[in-house]
């Protein structure tokens, strides 16, 4: 009897040897000895992204990773995050240890020099077969090519500008300003009627947006190569011109008196709560704005033309946030590769895009959002104004072409002005010694 059980187990064990030896599918499957149909097999994407809490702090991309998850259940979604710093520093780490995330944000600057390590996936090829992909704007790609790559996609569309309280210009009987003429005489109005006509905090030195688009207006793309090459200065008399208009501002009593020890945070509060006419800030705030007592009013403007401006005055604040990027391993293993195009291509598809309205966030590829107005009064002004006819589109954000140094520069610059510490030229010499010193 023992002979014959050991005989039934030794068969046994060899049926189920032979029977693991043929079926070598399991939970993270690789491109070694795996089935050449990537549709046949399980794959894990880790995603790591530049928040703590990826589900209340950036609700679109959690909510679009659900979606995803649904739709390819063979697809499990690792998703981790961190403080934007902490993200960074840990992004950068796992770089020259090889063992960075399948997708992740990351600044534009030191995703760059990861494209230029050799780190990073070269997407281009993934968009030219990729409709959902070919169909994002060339504008808000051009920031994230390289060296004949194309590393990176954009995550959001970055848009800034000037909310503004329409019931508080009616109420003085003031145009809402297209013009910098225009933007002078409200100051001057609300100043006599202690109105502050830009809210801003200097504590947050970044917090410099709209002042960013009006720098586009005075040829600011049409020389930073040039600057950045040592060939030209910040302190030119076209940017001086434009800093000068910063002074005069500063003058007319068009920022907050504290303006000096104020945050971002208490400015945005200044506007919500009436005391101000404009913000300084970005589609960001759309929800925080449609939440507080003044939402009914708000309006939203790409900030005024100069009449001494160089080129288009026309120029809308619509350009590309920070990209999402790829791991260069990831052409390695052909299922890793396909869950990935699989992921971008939801997440910058019509569905995606729907995702992204469903968070008042503006879309990134060409989409006819269909907004409630009466229920989403300021994103339906925010996608008014994306949509207005003849502005053009700037391929980035002034600071986000150049060094986080030279970028910190540009910021201290124009709030030293704002704050009556600097001259237009001292500002201007400032970012010129920034420059030198890189």
């Amino acid at each position: 009897m023992k002979k014959y059980l050991s005989g039934m187990l030794a068969m046994l064990m060899l049926i189920t040897l032979l029977a693991a030896c043929g079926n070598p599918k399991n939970e993270n499957t690789t491109n070694e000895g795996s089935s050449s149909n990537p549709k046949e097999q399980t794959v894990t994407l880790d995603i790591a992204m530049h928040v703590a809490n990826v589900k209340d702090q950036e609700p679109a991309m959690y909510k679009a990773i659900e979606a995803f998850k649904a739709k390819y259940p063979d697809i499990k979604v690792n998703l981790t995050g961190a403080d934007t710093n902490d993200h960074i520093k840990k992004m950068k780490i796992q770089a020259q240890t090889g063992e960075m995330p399948d997708i992740f944000w990351m600044l534009p600057a030191p995703a760059k020099e990861m494209n230029q390590a050799g780190m990073l996936l070269d997407l281009s090829e993934m968009i030219r077969n990729t409709p959902e992909l070919s169909a994002i704007d060339p504008m808000m790609l051009k920031n994230y090519e390289d060296g004949g790559k194309q590393f990176g996609l954009p995550y959001q569309s970055l848009v800034t500008g000037l909310w503004y309280n329409k019931a508080l210009f009616e109420e003085h009987n003031v145009k809402v300003p297209e013009t910098y003429e225009e933007l002078a005489e409200a100051a001057k109005v609300f100043k006599a009627n202690n109105i502050v006509t830009i809210a801003k905090g200097a504590k947050d030195n970044y917090s410099i947006w709209a002042f960013l688009g009006m720098f586009t207006r005075y040829g600011y793309f049409d020389k930073i190569d040039a600057i950045l090459a040592g060939e030209e200065k910040f302190n030119n008399p076209d940017f001086l011109l434009f800093f000068d208009k910063i002074a005069e501002l500063q003058k007319l009593g068009a920022f907050p008196e504290n303006v000096t020890t104020l945050s971002y945070f208490q400015a945005v509060e200044m506007f919500t709560s009436g005391k101000a006419a404009m913000l300084d800030a970005g589609a960001w705030e759309t929800v925080k704005l449609e939440g507080s007592p003044i939402a009914k009013d708000v309006g939203f403007s790409w900030g005024p033309t100069f009449n001494d401006g160089v080129g288009n005055q026309k120029i809308s604040m619509i350009s590309a946030s920070a990209p999402l990027v790829a791991s260069a391993k990831v052409k390695e293993d052909t299922v890793k590769y396909d869950a990935v195009q699989k992921f971008f291509t939801f997440y910058y598809s019509q569905e995606g895009m729907q995702i992204m309205v469903d968070n008042q966030l503006p879309p990134i590829n060409s989409f006819e959002a269909d907004v409630d107005a009466a229920a989403h009064p300021v994103y339906a002004e925010l996608i008014k104004a994306m949509n207005e006819p003849g502005w053009e589109k700037p391929f980035a954000q002034p600071d986000l072409v150049v060094s986080d140094a030279i970028g910190n520069a540009m910021y201290d610059s124009i709030y030293g002005v704002i704050n009556g510490f600097y001259t237009p030229e001292q500002a201007l010499d400032l970012i010129d010694k920034k420059v030198e010193q890189q």
